[in-house]
Parts: C-alpha cells; sequence; structure tokens
C-alpha cells in the first residue's frame, strides 16, 4: 500500500500513503476494554479479568512478537515519495512518536502531548496554536525529548523550502502542506511551544507525526543520508518509541527490540502503561499468502497485518486458534486512469469504464466473504470520506450496476465504432485496449482484476493485466519518476506511456485533507495528472474551514471533482474507488496472551500499540 492519503506519499503527517501489498483495516478487536489514562489502577480483559496496566506484563511469557508480512520496503525514507509505503510507516510508528497518534476509531489523540493543543484565533483570521509536551519524554539514549526537538523537526523539513514559490526543499518529501503555512516557530520552555499561521489549517494535528531525533541529525542533508538505514555515523538512530531499530537482513528479516526506556502511551486503546511485554518484534518477509498462513498454523509467527486475500477467510478466519480483530480505516482500493492516455484523456471512455465496472459484484465476491456486512454491499463512492462516517456521501451511485448499454453510448459519442471482435475502435486512437497494472502476487488483487475486465468486455473495453511484482510495482508504474515528471508538467515532460490504469489502496487519516496530495496539481504524489486551479484553490479553501460541519461539506465537494465529471467535465472522474479495504490483522491466541489493537491508518498500524502484545507463559 501507498501512503496519499502517504501516497501516502507525501508530508510525513499530512500525506497519503499507497498500498502495495498490505494495507487496510478490518473487523473487531479483541473485544479487550483498555484504557488510556495513566492513574487508572485496572481495566478488564475479553475474560473480565482485571489487568493492573503497571504490572501488565507479569504473567505472560518474554518472548519476541514475529509477524508475518509480504511487502519488505526499500528503505526507512518514509517521506521520499519513492517510497513512502505504509509497511515503512507501520515500522516507524513504533520508532518515534508524534505529536498526535491515532486512535482505533481513526481520531487524533494526543501522543507526546500533554494535553489537546490550543488554537486561538485572531480577528483577521490569523491563528496561533499552543502545545505541551508531557512531562518526562526521553529518546532511547536518555536525551531528554523536548519542544527544541520538534522546532529541528520544523527545520529540516522546510530546509532550502521557498513558501512564495512552493520549491525547493532539501528533505525528500513529497507535499509540505501545513508545514508551509507555519510563519512562526516559538520554542517557549522545554515543553512549550506556540506556531503562528495566517489562517486557520484543518490539518494542524497531522502535523508532525514523527519527531525526529535532531541532537543527533541536525539537517536535512544529514536526515537524507540517515533515514533511509536508520542509522548515522555508523550508530542507530534513538527511539522515542516501544521500539529500537535492530537488525536488517535484507530479503528475510528486519529485528525491533524493546526500548526499556520507553515513557508509556496515552492511547485509549491501551492497557498496559509501561514498556512493551515482548524482548523485540521480528518481521519475517513471506511474499507468499498460503506462506503466511502456514506460519501461522506452526507457530512460526504471531500474527500478520496484511492486504486481505480470499485464502485467510478460508484458512484463518474459521480457526478457533486465532482472534480475526481487523479495524475499518481511512483506506480504500481504486482504480485510476492516467489522463495522458489518448484513451482516457476523453471523459466520454472514462465514464463508459464506471458505467460498465460493476462494484457490487466485486463486493460480494472478494470482500463480503472475508468482512460480512461491515462495507456496503454497493462499494465505495467517495475518497475523502469512508463508508462508515457520518459526512459520507456516494458521489458514483449513478453508476451502480453493469451499465453496459450506457457504456456503449457513451463510446460511440465519442467517435467510437465496435469492431467485429466486439472491441470498440476509435479512427484516431485505435482499438480500445488498456493496461491495467497493480501489485503482482496480490491474489485479492489480480482476482479483483480479472473480475473487473470480464465486465467491461461486454461493453467493448479491453483491458489486459500489466503487472509487477509487490512494492515494486509502484517505482516501476504510477510512480516511476518519468511518470511522475508526465504528470507534473502537463504532459510536456517525462514518459506519459509507462502505464494507463493503475489499481492499489490510499491510505489517509483522521484529517481528510489528507487526500489531497493525491490531486494536487504538480504535487509529486498525483500520479493521474489530474490538474484543475479550482480543485487547488478550494483545497486550501476547505482547510481553513474552522466549523465542522462546513468543512466537511466541503470536502464533498472537492470529491466530486475527482470521483464525477460534474465540477470538471474535461479532467473529473479520474479515479473509481472500489470498495473501502481493511486490512486483515489475526493474531494467534496460542502464542499471544493478549492481542493488541491495530489502528488501520496514517500514523497507525500494527505496531503502534506494541506494548499491549503479551507473548503466552511457557
Amino acid at each position: 500500500m501507498k501512503r496519499a492519503r502517504r501516497l501516502v506519499a507525501a508530508a510525513a503527517a499530512v500525506a497519503l500513503v499507497a498500498t502495495a501489498c498490505g494495507d487496510g483495516g478490518g473487523d473487531e478487536p479483541s473485544g479487550e476494554e483498555t484504557t488510556a489514562a495513566a492513574d487508572d489502577t485496572s481495566s478488564p480483559t475479553e475474560t473480565g479479568e482485571e489487568v493492573d496496566p503497571a504490572n501488565y506484563c507479569e504473567g505472560g511469557g518474554e518472548a519476541e512478537l514475529v509477524w508475518a508480512h509480504e511487502q519488505e520496503p526499500p528503505d526507512m525514507h518514509l517521506d521520499d515519495p519513492n517510497n513512502n509505503l505504509s509497511i515503512t510507516s507501520w515500522v516507524r510508528q513504533s520508532l518515534w512518536d508524534g505529536l498526535y497518534g491515532v486512535s482505533a476509531a481513526t481520531e487524533f489523540i494526543p501522543e507526546l502531548l500533554a494535553e489537546e493543543a490550543t488554537v486561538n484565533e485572531a480577528e483577521d483570521g490569523s491563528v496561533t496554536i499552543d502545545y505541551k509536551l508531557r512531562d518526562g519524554l526521553t529518546w532511547s539514549d536518555g536525551t531528554p525529548l523536548t519542544a527544541e526537538h520538534v522546532k529541528g523537526t520544523f527545520d529540516i523539513i522546510m530546509e532550502g523550502y521557498d513558501a512564495e514559490t512552493g520549491e525547493g526543499g532539501v528533505y525528500l518529501i513529497g507535499d509540505r502542506t501545513g508545514y508551509d503555512q507555519i510563519t512562526d516557530f516559538t520554542v517557549n520552555s522545554d515543553t512549550e511551544f506556540t506556531i503562528s499561521m495566517d489562517k486557520f489549517f484543518a490539518g494542524y494535528k497531522a502535523l508532525f507525526s514523527e519527531v525526529f531525533p535532531t541532537h543527533v541529525v541536525t539537517t536535512a542533508e544529514e536526515a537524507n543520508a540517515a533515514f533511509p538505514e536508520f542509522e548515522h555515523n555508523g550508530e542507530t538512530l534513538p527511539s522515542s518509541g516501544p521500539m529500537l531499530f535492530g537488525e536488517w537482513e535484507r530479503g528475510n528479516s528486519m529485528q525491533l527490540e524493546r526500548n526499556d526506556e520507553y515513557h508509556g502511551s496515552t492511547s485509549p486503546d491501551v492497557t498496559n502503561a509501561g514498556a512493551a511485554c515482548v524482548s523485540g518484534v521480528r518481521i519475517n518477509w513471506v511474499a507468499d499468502t498460503d506462506a503466511q498462513i502456514n506460519a501461522l498454523k506452526a507457530g512460526e509467527a504471531d500474527m500478520i497485518f496484511t492486504q486481505p486475500q480470499t485464502a485467510f477467510g478460508e484458512r484463518i478466519s474459521t480457526d478457533e486458534a486465532f482472534t480475526i480483530a481487523s479495524e475499518a480505516g481511512p483506506v480504500y482500493e481504486h482504480w485510476g486512469f492516467n489522463l495522458f492516455n489518448p484513451h482516457l484523456s476523453d471523459p466520454l471512455v472514462r465514464e463508459a469504464i464506471a458505467y460498465a465496472l460493476d462494484k457490487s459484484q466485486v463486493m460480494s465476491a472478494l470482500y463480503t466473504p472475508l468482512f460480512g456486512d461491515a462495507l456496503p454491499a454497493e462499494g465505495q463512492g467517495n475518497t475523502y470520506w469512508m463508508s462508515n462516517q457520518p459526512a459520507y456521501e456516494d458521489h458514483q451511485a449513478q453508476y451502480l450496476g453493469n451499465l453496459v448499454d450506457e457504456a456503449k453510448a457513451n463510446l460511440e459519442e465519442a467517435g467510437y465504432t465496435e469492431g467485429a471482435n466486439g472491441i470498440y475502435e476509435h479512427p484516431e486512437r485505435g482499438p480500445l485496449s488498456l493496461r491495467v497494472g497493480t501489485t503482482g502476487g496480490n491474489a485479492l488483487r489480480e482476482l479483483q482484476q480479472q473480475l473487473i475486465i470480464e465486465q467491461l468486455k461486454p461493453a467493448g473495453i479491453e483491458v489486459v493485466i500489466d503487472n509487477v511484482p509487490g512494492g515494486d510495482y509502484f517505482g516501476a508504474q504510477p510512480f516511476n519518476p518519468d511518470a511522475i515528471a508526465c504528470a507534473n508538467s502537463g504532459g510536456t515532460e517525462g514518459n506519459c506511456e509507462i502505464w494507463d490504469i493503475t489499481q492499489f489502496a490510499w491510505v489517509g487519516g483522521p484529517w481528510p485533507g489528507s487526500n489531497h496530495v493525491a490531486y494536487l496539481s504538480g504535487s509529486g504524489n498525483n500520479p493521474y495528472g489530474f490538474a484543475n486551479d479550482e480543485f487547488d484553490a478550494m483545497a486550501d479553501e476547505c482547510d481553513a474551514t474552522v466549523d465542522d460541519d462546513e468543512r466537511a461539506a466541503c470536502y464533498n465537494e472537492m470529491d466530486k471533482f475527482v470521483t464525477t465529471l460534474e465540477k470538471d467535465p474535461e479532467n473529473g472522474l479520474v479515479v473509481i474507488p472500489l470498495t473501502q479495504k481493511p486490512s486483515y490483522y489475526a493474531y494467534s491466541n496460542e502464542r499471544l496472551e493478549r492481542g493488541a489493537v491495530a489502528p488501520d491508518a496514517n500514523s497507525a498500524g500494527p505496531l503502534v500499540n506494541v506494548v499491549d502484545y503479551l507473548p503466552a507463559a511457557e
């Protein structure tokens, strides 16, 4: 998966993510009630037993947690647009805390902060935001974590960036939205600081989702050099989270070690008040779904958090030895179009595909067997709001069903005629034959491709599969530097013929505006080539809207630009969201006394609450 929403991708905290093979969320957690209050004395487990958060690990074992996962990151530089895969985010969330975290309810929660930040709006619309860090925060090397580290993080992200032109910047990051609105950053004490902005920014809680160890890495150049391998001058970078980065045996596994100096979690999803119970985490790179399942069943792995696959429903969900604890989050699977393809540049062709594609069949065949009625049977129709959020509107309801006649009418209006082989042809563009690519080796994704391809055939639309294995797909096709150069330049630079249709999942967070980077003109995270000045302006307008209801409606209007032709009859309908897509999360009841809640969003994942995994006693 990619993050943008960090396609994801972009700004460390603000952007989306794209998922290659391991994103999503899922079902219900283990049923264990948790508590975040530091002064609580106990919390009930799923069996009704009272647990003292201060002695949470007593009675369990001392083993490491083993996670079998299919997608190995190319490096650990999360913000680099060429590598902002979800797996990178998930690992780093256990290493570096941020000002705010994300709960299983997809809500922002103070993490390094002692309390919610205070927003002060002046009469001229400018704002100051006051922050206070928790007392006693330290890095794993014993250095106090202070407001200067937050300021240093800001300085690294903005070093060399020209806020007026929007150009420059040494630190490799796909998007600086939000950071570029900070006009002043004042450190008031070791624990208090204030930022100023000319206007309100709705995504301010998504900023600083990680605070860098700037007492070790002081410049953007040093950060770019240190983050990929997570070391500086031969030394492992210090952690502020529950884990320490350990040994990385590429192609085999990654080792994380327990941070015994961890200051503790404040998440409402966590019971344990102290350091992690597990001695560490070993992530085994297991590309094959059957091999992942076999590792779980053989007791060689404790948990998985990955792309849903049909085999999981058949072999894990029905096995009482495992708890299925997925959380539905802001992740959606989609088909996206390259607007510089001669066929797809025509809005009538894109709409013909939308008419012929039947999301309900995709749901009933692939997703309902995994997630039951947790997802709407008609699929997803919005990229800014998910189907389980109050502000959700289905903006593609007019395309529901396999509307072949409407699709053919569109193609004929666009000048296509049906050939003898049933495929439509254009006198200048030639046969309507397109390529669709995704993360090869992902069985569910590949089945999804095949299913949709068969749906499009009766409408005279030929689509052939053009996959690249695993996470390599992103760099090879939609986020290939030459493809992005094409998208950023409006088709005048780079190579506009690398891909036609892309299929992957965007991963967002509590702030819907993180979705902007997937569509903003020249963002570097926008592979489609969509560009609309009104949309770009509305992004600023929505983010500056203080009223929650008005802002929610504004984001819905933005979504119509990219999921319909209503707002932009020429370049709109650049994506077809298919379904909200929970990750498949399961853990062993035999190897673990207790599991952990795993929020499925940016700044979250299976290790963000790693302190709660309790190995079973020997």
